[in-house]
């Protein structure tokens, strides 16, 4: 049963006579409902354990063969491995957070540091994503850790020679994926 479809048409009326044919019938479409929703759950789940499977085999492969004479490919062919599985994650309704010149939020971001805003930055504007965060159906499953701009900064001064990747994080940013 796709718990897409539309319902099962209503079965027949209870006996008005036996006080429990009513219950019993509720208590049965319930368990129809909830098995239709387990299954959906079960299919979801697989689908996304197939695309980490997918994900795995193919970091094997890049690990069995190592850069080898061409370090630049092999950067190449890890950076497309990360964004199949970001685009198939992302797909499944998890949202990244944490971009570079996104105003912090202190609901999904954490500020480890502080600098003095650079010319054309705006206060509490991320200036460097230390590490990403992650949500999924509204929830915050793991704050951003960001560096921020404030007009009167550490003094710090804004980081010019820091690089950032096409994705607005640091390289810093693949650090463990513990919560906080």
């Amino acid at each position: 049963m796709n718990p897409m479809d539309p319902p099962d048409p209503p079965g027949p009326d209870p006996d008005p006579a036996d006080p429990y044919a009513a219950a019993a019938l509720a208590a049965y479409e319930g368990s129809k409902a909830l098995a239709a929703r387990d299954a959906a759950h079960r299919a979801h789940t697989e689908r996304l354990l197939l695309v980490c499977a997918d994900t795995l085999d193919a970091c094997g492969r890049l690990l069995a063969h190592g850069p080898g004479s061409d370090p630049a490919a092999y950067h190449r062919s890890v950076e497309l491995v990360a964004r199949q599985l970001e685009t198939a994650v992302t797909g499944e309704g998890l949202e990244v957070i944490g971009r570079v010149g996104e105003r912090a939020d202190p609901a999904t971001h954490h500020v480890v540091r502080v600098r003095a805003a650079p010319r054309g930055a705006g206060e509490d504007e991320v200036l460097e994503v230390v590490r990403r965060g992650y949500r999924y159906r509204g929830h915050v499953l793991r704050a951003a850790r960001v560096v921020v701009a404030a007009a009167g900064g550490t003094g710090e001064g804004p980081s010019t020679s820091r690089t950032t990747q096409t994705d607005g994080t640091s390289p810093r940013t693949q650090e463990g994926t513990t919560h906080g």
